[in-house]
């Protein structure tokens, strides 16, 4: 990960999330495998870490590891949609009940800026990880995930095109248009060459991804 210091709340973050996800005493050595697979892949990269350093550093058997997520690319998904469900859970607490388009779009850019600031070794992994998952065994997996978070937030745009009060653009377009901007900032605050909080600049980001749609 990055050359980013973390808060104390920020490194903590990891830990909290996979133990509401794994809360049971018997989900210990999976919750171990996929902390110090967190670690792993952030310093070295998805491709270069194998099952024997996830083996050495998580204390856990190869067997236990296979028995648990069948092979790396299980690893790497059971941790992706670990982190990505949070994300859009928290996303999906903001937007509920939001019928309007700007709002939408302010809440969904303060959600996912609030997620990515708390979270930061979450977010470089999300980031780096989601080409992986995409193109390997677990890709239906996030397709599904993308489509329950985003429906919702399509449907109202859809509504506000048709109604004129943003541009006919391609559906395609419309992600990148509306966290683009958000998502290079990030990266960038990730990698320590930014130093104001993605959290700090939303509405920015959110004032300038509605402009895009209706400029």
């Amino acid at each position: 990960m990055a050359r980013k210091r973390l808060s104390a709340a920020q490194a903590a973050a990891p830990d909290r999330l996979l133990a509401s996800v794994l809360p049971e005493p018997r989900q210990a050595s999976r919750r171990s495998v996929l902390r110090h697979a967190l670690a792993l892949f952030n310093e070295n990269g998805v491709e270069a870490t194998t099952i024997d350093d996830l083996r050495r550093a998580s204390g856990q058997s190869v067997g236990t590891i296979y028995h648990h997520f069948k092979n790396k690319e299980g690893v790497v998904a059971a941790l992706f949609f670990a982190l990505f469900d949070d994300q859009s859970r928290a996303i999906a607490e903001r937007i509920a009940g939001v019928t309007d388009g700007h709002a939408v779009v302010d809440a969904l850019i303060a959600a996912y800026t609030a997620w990515i600031t708390a979270n930061p070794e979450g977010a470089h992994f999300v980031f780096v990880a989601r080409d992986p998952v995409d193109q390997g065994p677990h890709a239906a997996g996030l397709q599904e995930r993308l489509l329950a978070r985003y429906e919702p937030i399509d449907e109202i745009l859809a509504r506000d095109a048709a109604a004129g009060r943003i541009l006919p653009l391609p559906a395609d377009l419309i992600p990148a248009l509306v966290l683009g901007a958000t998502e290079f900032y990030a990266r960038g605050w990730l990698a320590g060459r930014r130093q104001a909080t993605p959290a700090s600049h939303a509405q920015r980001f959110a004032t300038a991804a509605w402009r895009s749609l209706t400029d």
